[in-house]
């Protein structure tokens, strides 16, 4: 897949790292010395995030690629605003009542 549909690979991978921020939480006080206490574990529990946390994230990611998109054209950078297309396609996939071909910003 890397090879193949670099704009997939990347539209993947910075919705699954939205996601991962989403996730982290804020490290307790006492967890947040520089040197980390002795006999202390500095991983935290992770917030779980419902399938409607998800989409919201999703859709966010996707507002951001049409706002970038949006510049990029204004500013006559056809090559980036087509990448941002491609991405926008693939999280069409995984964002349900996105429809990319009612939208012109996805043509």
């Amino acid at each position: 897949m890397r090879d193949r549909d670099r704009p997939a690979v990347r539209a993947i991978r910075t919705a699954l790292g939205a996601i991962a921020n989403a996730e982290a939480v804020d490290a307790p006080e006492h967890l947040e010395s520089p040197l980390g206490s002795p006999g202390l574990s500095r991983d935290v529990p992770r917030r779980e995030l419902g399938a409607g946390d998800v989409s919201e994230i999703l859709r966010a990611e996707v507002r951001e690629r049409r706002a970038a998109l949006a510049d990029y054209e204004r500013h006559g950078r056809t090559e980036q605003a087509d990448e941002l297309r491609a991405e926008l396609r693939v999280l069409a996939q995984y964002v349900g009542d996105i429809e990319p071909e009612q939208d012109s910003a996805w043509v």
